[in-house]
């Protein structure tokens, strides 16, 4: 059963930036241009639960396939997941080393039997249905398991004031297809794909766009991958994007993403402008730095505001991650979307401490005054 959670925020003092719309009416507004109004946006989340069966002997799980979707209407800004648990199977099986369809070295991926076994072939934004994000996770653990999937939404229009309202819009960028590109900068197996370009506009040095939506679909289900980073791509400022996994069997997949505009329009009467900006950077190396821990699973968050009061009315509409020492001992679970914050899952297999930065695309909930 699909859950969907709304929420709204106090606005934020700020006049950045958003989407490009059309008034919703063919009349013009009650207000003449440049008259002081506002109007909230709303980003909201749905979720779904998934129970996965493993390669054990049970056969009963939910699709391998799912899609979740917004309300109608709406537009997808992200798609996650989270490993939640993996069932212990009984009678406990012994480690398959000598099976080739399963990895045993602990820098491609090993068979643990737990969360790390559950593996991401595909996720990302459909190309027909706006609202829609299509995922394929396969359990290679012998018990079940539990996934939650989630969305984050916004709403194709603004809410009314002064008797009209504003259409958001986002739109998809042309998919890419690419090859492994092995990443130079570290040890084992781990490669990268990115776009070659900057999918979304920009104007005199400024966004006029932000890259949202960020998927992936995986060419093969490789028997060892795994995501490392996800992040917007280096020196773009937020326009591109960038995907990292490290194991083996990887060879090409197809990348997806979405624009959207940094203004709404109101027929030729006035312009809005949306707040939106990656918080704390959009630099990888400068995101914010936490340390995960060797042992169980271990959530770190980031918030909009944690490093400025006046970020509080901001929705934290597209997260991103990205490992550093260690990757080869971390893995990274899914992500969970709250209001303004993103909530990262993490399992550190090694003896000392892993580095990762996260981030994320923060969107305030109104617009500023009309700009013009």
């Amino acid at each position: 059963m699909t859950a969907q959670h709304r929420f709204r925020i106090a606005a934020a003092v700020g006049a950045l930036v958003a989407p490009l719309a059309l008034v919703a009416t063919s009349v013009a507004p009650a207000d003449a241009a440049g008259a002081k109004h506002k109007h909230d946006v709303y980003i909201y989340k749905a979720e779904k639960n998934l129970k996965l069966k493993g390669v054990g002997t049970d056969t009963v799980g939910d699709t391998t396939m799912p899609t979740l979707s917004c309300n109608s209407g709406d537009v997808v800004l992200d798609g996650m997941w989270v490993v939640k648990h993996v069932d212990q199977y009984q009678p406990p099986q012994a480690d398959p080393d000598e099976d080739p369809d399963f990895p045993s070295t602990d820098t491609t991926g090993g068979i643990y039997n737990d969360e790390r076994d559950v593996h991401v072939v595909a996720s990302y934004p459909d190309q027909v249905d706006s609202r829609k994000w299509n995922f394929q996770i396969e359990n290679r653990a012998y018990g079940d398991a539990q996934v939650k999937l989630y969305v984050t939404c916004i709403r194709g229009y603004t809410e009314y004031t002064n008797s009209h309202r504003h259409q958001v819009k986002v739109t998809n960028a042309t998919p890419i297809a690419t090859s492994t590109i092995d990443h130079p900068s570290w040890p084992g197996s781990r490669s990268y794909y990115e776009w070659g370009g900057a999918p979304c506009a920009s104007a005199a040095g400024v966004n006029t766009e932000y890259f949202v939506a960020p998927g992936f679909k995986l060419d093969s289900a490789a028997t060892d991958h795994r995501l490392v980073g996800s992040y917007p791509k280096y020196g773009s400022n937020g326009l591109a994007w960038t995907w990292e996994f490290g194991g083996t069997g990887l060879t090409s997949g197809t990348f997806y993403g979405k624009c959207i505009s940094r203004k709404v329009l109101s027929g030729a009467s006035h312009v809005h402008a949306l707040g939106m900006a990656h918080m704390p950077s959009s630099n990888p190396t400068a995101g914010h730095l936490t340390s995960i821990p060797a042992g169980d699973p271990y959530e770190v968050q980031y918030s909009c505001d944690q490093d400025n009061d006046s970020w509080s009315g901001y929705k934290a509409a597209v997260g991103w991650f990205w490992m550093g020492n260690y990757w080869q001992h971390n893995w990274f679970l899914g992500m969970e979307p709250r209001p303004k914050t993103r909530a990262y899952s993490f399992w550190n297999g090694g003896a000392a401490s892993a580095s990762v930065t996260i981030g994320t695309l923060c969107i305030n909930s109104r617009t500023a005054n009309p700009i013009f």
